[in-house]
């Protein structure tokens, strides 16, 4: 997406003709994307009721009133991007950057925005999807493969006192100790065959039995077959599920290289965001982009109240371990 500076150049550049031809087709696309907000069906953000009519524009955004309770509402009242001074648009285009793993610097250079006003973006994104997981679990039907990978714990961010536990790392560099060790988060991972998937951390290094259910129990039921790799820590679900073994479970695997490449990608995440990037990946692996970012933007435009401040989006629910 080029910036607004680069749009002008082009424009200058443009024949009479061709700029004309444009016009007009920037106006058809407003039109289609008008007649198809007024297409969506839309219901008070106070009440519920359908019976809500057009009334005039707040901020530059399409305002409506209630018949039912005779409040007015603008689209995004009540809903995650309530106050935004970013339209519809931008915010649709750092979804879709934070849903190809596009870095945060580069989508600010193409949005003309600050860093930090993308970095804010993308956690309200991330954390309205994580809170859509936590509201609604993925229930584990069918048969499911299940096993933990392997992330190394990182305060990416974040400066070190002097009485810290450890000294900084580079970006890159590896655990002190060979193997598994209280370095390492562990992310409990299942895919289903109808293409459902969870990624959760809830631990350091190898999860027992009582992490394995706070996961995963609530998740399955009588009709769940979990494929593991014979981890004794999983026989915990037999009394949900049932719990078998099996010597290939490539679809989880696919899954946790689908996570550590996207991590490596960014360089990491600090750990006490790991289940927001958790819950993003369950959301989108092997989804068709387009149809993952338009779920995103509906759930961020939901009137559910999930509207909240900066501070509190990136302080709440955060993983500690």
């Amino acid at each position: 997406m080029a910036t607004l500076a680069e749009i002008i150049e082009l424009v200058k550049e443009m024949p009479e003709g061709y700029l004309d031809e444009t016009l007009t087709k920037i106006k058809e696309i407003k039109e289609k994307a008008e007649a198809e907000e007024k297409a969506t069906e839309k219901t008070c953000a106070e009440c519920g009721s359908a019976k809500i009519v057009c009334n005039g524009h707040k901020h530059k955004k399409q305002s409506y009133i209630c018949r039912e309770c005779g409040k007015s509402f603008i689209q995004t009242s009540k809903s995650a991007i309530e106050g935004s001074h970013s339209s519809a648009t931008v915010w649709k285009q750092v979804i879709r950057d934070t849903v190809e793993g596009v870095a945060l610097d580069k989508t600010a250079e193409m949005l003309n925005l600050h860093h930090e006003t993308v970095f804010n973006m993308r956690h309200k994104i991330l954390y309205c999807i994580e809170q859509s997981l936590t509201e609604k679990p993925t229930k584990l039907a069918g048969t499911c493969e299940t096993d933990e990978t392997y992330v190394l714990e990182s305060e990416k961010g974040r400066k070190f006192g002097e009485n810290h536990h450890r000294a900084p790392r580079k970006h890159g560099a590896k655990a002190s100790k060979p193997g598994i060790s209280g370095e390492y988060v562990c992310v409990c991972a299942s895919v289903t065959g109808a293409g459902e998937q969870v990624a959760v951390s809830v631990n350091r290094a190898s999860p027992d039995g009582q992490e394995i259910l706070g996961v995963f129990g609530e998740r399955v039921s009588e009709e769940t077959v979990v494929l593991c790799d014979g981890k004794q820590s999983y026989n915990v679900l037999a009394d949900k599920c049932t719990v078998a073994v099996a010597n290939r479970i490539n679809k989880v695997n696919g899954f946790h290289s689908f996570i550590k490449r996207r991590l490596d990608a960014m360089r990491g995440v600090a750990t006490i965001f790991l289940n927001r990037y958790n819950a993003l990946f369950s959301k989108i692996y092997a989804a068709d982009i387009s149809a993952a970012v338009d779920d995103i933007f509906q759930l961020m435009l939901s009137p559910d109240g999930r509207n909240n401040t900066i501070a509190f989006t990136q302080s709440a629910n955060l993983l500690s371990l």
